[in-house]
């Protein structure tokens, strides 16, 4: 078995890129950098799939077993005099190294030549990970280069080191092992130290199989071996695919190793659920974290709010129910759009998970998420907000696939927004027109002007608008079920309500087809905010017609929009509560009141704060009682 070792750059007398500049040369992203590291390594891994299969891709956050720390110490340590420039030697002698390894399988792996002069006939994904920096992108709808996914990488060492530990299928040989290490650290001249060569030195340093003046990895039987010994993942026999494991991971504020697996397995569902969807089968990502030994869930984005809406709505743009936006001069189709929108109880104020607020969606959504072809997130982008704190809107933008190398070229190295002024005519125009089209594909959600109230205790309670705390929810009467003279229909079970009425989400009134000699209750307005005396009340208006008296009858609950509404509150819950029915007669204060037909009435309600209301008024026919 080979021994491996460290080797360290020096300047070529061409000159080269120093450590220093792979580091800095995007800055430094004004995101959490394990959102940043769970994006780039998962856009590398997406990019290297076979196709033929799920894509696995897993995250481990683990420590060196104290099984396998001398075999760490021995065969990591930097050589005589190298210790202060890698700084690697101190972290192998400590117990409990932490370890964050990206583990992808159905990959292909990193395949190619592992010399940088040489020429590659097809694959270079060796060259432009381990040795290069900042290739122009070779696979076809790949996310973008290897440049910044490798920056984040060493980042987020402590000691700026990696090892990769890959398989890959070569010419002639089959299926081949690959492992090797490398540090990103500071340049340095090699006059520092008395065993130093007296040259400068990049700063970059790689372990493994060292030659004359470059590093070739371990290969085969050769890096299996290493790598089971550093207790690395193995490989399947007919598996492929790469192992990278960050030595001494900065995991930023988190405490403790669950509560940042936690993160990393949420943000994989806000960052990548596009790929993760049951119906891509075979093309889907299939994603995984692991904690000390201990699987976490990884969230279902079709059942976690407000992911949900998002894909809900790039369903619909990709099975065509959406809209294609285009650009009209010069013509060009730019890409499709969808959007889904839903009546919501607002989300408390810090309720939101970390993974959301990182990518931008701190709340209820009113937001478009845009893609390309990978269909990666680029971006969640905010848009206008609607003007009520109950209605909230998803929308989905992916770009057209001719156009997939404009928006790609739009991208800054964080691959996560598109700059239409870093490209010239044609291009810019259409990745600007983009964004026209979509805000122009909102503007139905923009309110006039809002009027935001509160309850006592200055507790929030929603908002005036097209739908407020107490727009109507409930189920229409059929119309075989609509009865005469509050006689039964032909129907099994109960009598149902003569007429009914309720407000639609889209804020008309939509009255049942009764005839003319049934009760008909029709919404006049949209309810209103009242307040007296310190308490708030919402108000709304009825009219009611067809043959009388009529009884009325409202029926309150807590909603939640077009989710559910709360038919049963919990032992001891508020409730929402009618305050008086006004009609030309008079005044009631309890749930019905008779009126003369046709009449209108009003309805005044003491809502639940925090809550939204549901108000259902039905009529039946009444008997004048005499007093």
């Amino acid at each position: 078995m080979k021994t491996p070792t460290w080797w360290s750059q020096p300047f070529p007398p061409t000159g080269t890129i120093a450590s220093e500049g792979i580091r800095n040369q995007l800055g430094r992203p004004p995101v959490d950098p394990l959102t940043v590291f769970v994006r780039e390594t998962a856009q590398n891994s997406w990019d290297a799939r076979i196709g033929d299969r799920p894509t696995e891709y897993r995250l481990e956050l683990t420590t060196v077993a104290p099984t396998y720390r001398p075999n760490w110490e021995r065969l990591l340590s930097p050589p005589h005099g190298r210790e202060p420039h890698l700084g690697i030697g101190k972290l192998v002698r400590t117990p409990n190294v932490r370890l964050l390894s990206v583990v992808d399988r159905g990959t292909r792996g990193l395949g190619g030549p592992t010399r940088a002069d040489e020429l590659a006939v097809g694959r270079r994904d060796w060259v432009s990970f381990v040795l290069n920096v900042g290739e122009k992108r070779d696979t076809f709808e790949g996310g973008g280069t290897y440049g910044y996914g490798k920056a984040v990488l060493y980042r987020l060492s402590r000691v700026g080191t990696i090892l990769v530990y890959t398989r890959t299928e070569v010419p002639d040989v089959g299926l081949e092992s690959r492992l090797i290490g490398i540090a990103m650290r500071e340049s340095f001249d090699g006059r520092e130290t008395p065993t130093d060569e007296p040259r400068p030195f990049t700063g970059r340093h790689w372990w493994g199989d060292v030659r004359k003046d470059y590093v070739e990895p371990l290969r085969g039987s050769d890096a299996d071996v290493v790598a089971r010994s550093l207790g690395l993942q193995p490989f399947a026999d007919d598996e492929s695919g790469t192992t990278l494991t960050v030595l001494d991971p900065d995991l930023g504020d988190f405490e403790d190793v669950e509560a940042a697996a936690h993160h990393l397995a949420n943000t994989i569902t806000w960052q990548l659920w596009p790929i993760m969807l049951p119906e891509r089968r075979e093309k889907r990502l299939i994603a995984e974290v692991r904690a000390g030994g201990t699987t976490l869930p990884v969230p279902d984005p079709t059942d976690t709010y407000p992911l949900d809406m998002f894909v809900a709505a790039y369903r619909r743009q990709r099975d065509g129910e959406g809209m294609v936006l285009e650009c009209l001069n010069p013509k060009r189709v730019l890409g499709r759009f969808a959007v889904e929108h839903d009546f919501v109880v607002p989300m408390a104020p810090g309720s939101a998970s970390l993974a959301a607020e990182c990518a931008g969606v701190p709340g209820d959504p009113h937001h478009v998420c845009l893609m390309r072809s990978p269909e990666l997130v680029v971006r969640y982008l905010e848009q206008t907000e609607t003007g009520s704190v109950n209605r909230a809107y998803a929308g989905v933008f992916r770009a057209d696939d001719d156009l997939d190398d404009v928006f790609a070229a739009s991208e800054p190295p964080t691959h996560d927004h598109w700059v239409h002024e870093q490209l010239s005519l044609r291009d810019k125009t259409f990745v600007r027109v983009a964004f026209r089209r979509i805000r122009e594909q909102l503007a139905g959600y923009k309110a006039a002007v809002v009027a935001t109230v509160r309850a006592e205790g200055r507790t929030a309670l929603g908002a005036a608008s097209n739908f407020l705390g107490g727009i109507v929810a409930a189920a229409f009467a059929q119309p075989d079920d609509v009865v005469a003279q509050g006689g039964l229909s032909g129907n099994s079970g109960p009598a149902r309500p003569v007429g009914a009425a309720n407000s639609r989400s889209d804020g008309r009134t939509h009255p049942l087809p009764v005839p003319r000699d049934k009760i008909r209750v029709t919404v006049l307005t949209e309810p209103t905010v009242d307040e007296h005396e310190g308490r708030i009340f919402l108000v709304q208006r009825f009219s009611i017609t067809g043959p009388g008296p009529v009884r009325l009858q409202a029926r309150l609950s807590v909603g939640l929009g077009d989710r559910a509404k709360e038919d049963e509150a919990p032992v001891g819950a508020a409730r929402p509560q009618v305050v008086r029915w006004v009609t030309p007669e008079g005044q009631s204060g309890s749930e019905t009141c008779v009126v003369a037909s046709p009449s209108e009435v009003e309805l005044v309600v003491l809502p639940v704060p925090d809550t939204i209301t549901d108000i259902a008024v039905v009529g039946t026919r009444a008997e004048w009682r005499v007093v």
